[in-house]
């Protein structure tokens, strides 16, 4: 299998038109439409037939050689002499006039253009009455045949869109002579029921005559004359109605209309995302400027004054503290000469003291003898001086009341 590159493709059909000598030199016949002169002087139109359509190139230099600079408009039957031209960049085909034979415009084209001129003077087309298609369209109005691909398309589109929007189909002929009245009452209808937020007018394309209940007056009175907006989206891109000029939108095609109309659902869940993410940054900021402001506000009311309270009772505290250790240490210090007191008087007491200074401690039979009543002759004694204890015998044991009596 050999698979070709976008760029050798087009290559291969620029070459193998180039090769064709009899699209060097072609005469074709068609009816100009989208007619536009360059700023260089160039010409770009179409030529289109009941069917068809094809791009058409006029250079500068042609254009003022064939003296043809205001000559070239809308709705003429025209016959050119061309080179078929493939620009292989782009992948697009048009044709190259080098001469153009222009014939008179058809019975319908010198009726449309009257029919625009006259509603173009009564303001019918002002840019002033037109209304802005709404944002997000909840049920749109569809005035088109019940059995054409028109309906079809929208809601394919539709559906890929938004599947939540709804539509309501108000059915009437889209061809014929007499059918114009018929299709201002569908438009009428539309503008009429409360649910429908936006109007799509359309049929698939055709020729001029099959396009022509489109141009009807009364089709386009009830387009100018409804509240709400309406997009026309009659024949191919190439094709144009007074409907496309009237209503308030045109649409290349019933596609490109239902693109218009249906605000995509991954829009509104990118919008909605958008949203909570700038709620949860506005909440966060708004919380931390109300910390910010809680703050200065319990400085200035609390938080120093609560410091200056906190400071003083601080030094109060400390003054208190250093009373009270002076106060410990004066009590201290009162009780400690106390104490030193007491220790001398217990000192003074101290029988080792009294032993120093030559008494004695006399024990028989480990109990200490405080009177000579207790001692008999041959009992054995105990005496325990400063430096130490002799034992000893009682010889005898005398009774002396003068000692008694001094104490």
């Amino acid at each position: 299998m050999n698979v070709l590159t976008i760029t050798q493709l087009n290559n291969l059909i620029k070459r193998t038109l180039d090769r064709e000598y009899l699209l060097k030199n072609v005469y074709v016949s068609g009816t100009i439409i989208n007619a536009k002169r360059h700023s260089s002087g160039h010409m770009y139109f179409s030529l289109k037939d009941e069917e068809s359509a094809i791009d058409v190139t006029m250079w500068s230099s042609t254009v003022m050689q064939k003296g043809l600079a205001n000559a070239i408009q809308n709705g003429l039957l025209v016959t050119v002499k061309a080179s078929v031209n493939f620009y292989n960049k782009m992948g697009r085909l048009n044709l190259i006039a080098s001469d153009m034979q222009i014939g008179s415009k058809s019975p319908l084209q010198l009726e449309f253009d009257a029919l625009k001129r006259e509603l173009t003077a009564l303001g019918y087309f002002d840019d002033s009455h037109k209304q802005s298609l709404p944002y997000m369209a909840s049920c749109i109005g569809i005035v088109t045949s019940q059995s054409g691909a028109v309906l079809h398309d929208i809601l394919h589109v539709s559906e890929r869109r938004n599947p939540l929007v709804q539509f309501k189909l108000f059915s009437v002929p889209v061809q014929g002579n007499t059918v114009g009245p018929v299709i201002a009452r569908g438009i009428a209808a539309a503008d009429a029921d409360p649910d429908v937020d936006v109007i799509i007018v359309g049929r698939g394309g055709g020729s001029m005559e099959d396009l022509w209940c489109f141009n009807d007056r009364s089709v386009v009175e009830a387009i100018y004359n409804a509240n709400t907006p309406i997009i026309s989206a009659v024949g191919h891109e190439t094709d144009y109605t007074l409907c496309d000029y009237v209503a308030d939108a045109r649409g290349a095609t019933p596609s490109h209309a239902a693109e218009m109309a249906v605000l995509p659902i991954t829009t509104l869940q990118d919008q909605l995302s958008e949203k909570e993410e700038y709620l949860h940054e506005f909440i966060r900021y708004t919380l931390q400027q109300k910390r910010t402001d809680l703050t200065l506000l319990f400085n200035r009311r609390l938080g120093i004054p609560a410091l200056q309270f906190l400071h003083k009772q601080k030094t109060h505290l400390q003054e208190l503290s250093q009373s009270l250790t002076n106060a410990t240490k004066e009590r201290c210090n009162t009780e400690k000469h106390s104490l030193a007191l007491l220790a001398q008087q217990l000192e003074s007491l101290n029988p080792l003291q009294m032993m120093v200074k030559g008494f004695a401690k006399v024990e028989h039979k480990d109990k200490p003898i405080t009177s000579v009543t207790q001692l008999h002759p041959k009992d054995d004694i105990r005496v325990t001086l400063a430096d130490g204890y002799v034992t000893a015998t009682v010889k005898e044991a005398h009774k002396d009341g003068r000692i008694t009596k001094k104490l």
